[in-house]
């Protein structure tokens, strides 16, 4: 749905309930004129709750609020994500997807590759990987338990370092 047209239709709702509001009080000398504020109150109401939720739903789909709601499924999903995953789980329509992906793509948070047999693409968002650390000897390339308290190597006496894969 347009942007405008939905601002527009709130616009319009505010005006039917604030004349809704000024038949509401003018019916409190004429009755009959309750009869004009009703129908008015309702119809503000509904299409200012309308409007409301088409304009959240506007702004959900917008790329750059669409792209981090893909980065937290990537974030669930191993730091890969397919097309279908996104149009499904976030219920995107392809073109609002594929213009998030587009984006992520272009800020550099992720990349598009093609995995498998059947070569499907897959979105992979390198920086939410868990990186590997160990201890290593620089000099005989001996490896070590992080969670073990060595800081000396035990095959050549050399200084343990930290590393990340």
């Amino acid at each position: 749905m347009n942007k405008t047209l939905t601002i527009i239709a709130i616009v319009v709702a505010a005006g039917l309930l604030a004349l809704g509001m000024v038949f509401l009080c003018a019916g409190t000398q004429e009755p009959v004129r309750l009869l004009i504020a009703a129908p008015l109150l309702l119809a503000g109401a509904g299409l200012a709750v309308w409007g409301g939720f088409t304009l959240r739903r506007v702004r959900d789909l917008a790329p750059e609020n669409l792209s981090d709601r893909v980065t937290q499924l990537a974030r669930k999903g191993n730091a890969e994500v397919t097309l279908a995953q996104v149009v499904a789980e976030l219920g995107a329509p392809d073109e609002k997807a594929i213009a998030a992906l587009n984006l992520l793509e272009r800020r550099g948070q992720c990349r598009r590759e093609h995995v498998g047999d059947d070569a499907r693409e897959v979105y992979v968002f390198p920086g939410l990987k868990p990186s590997l650390v160990e201890r290593r000897c620089p000099y005989c390339g001996a490896e070590f338990s992080v969670k073990k308290a060595v800081y000396r190597c035990p095959n050549c006496g050399g200084d343990l370092r930290l590393e990340r894969e």
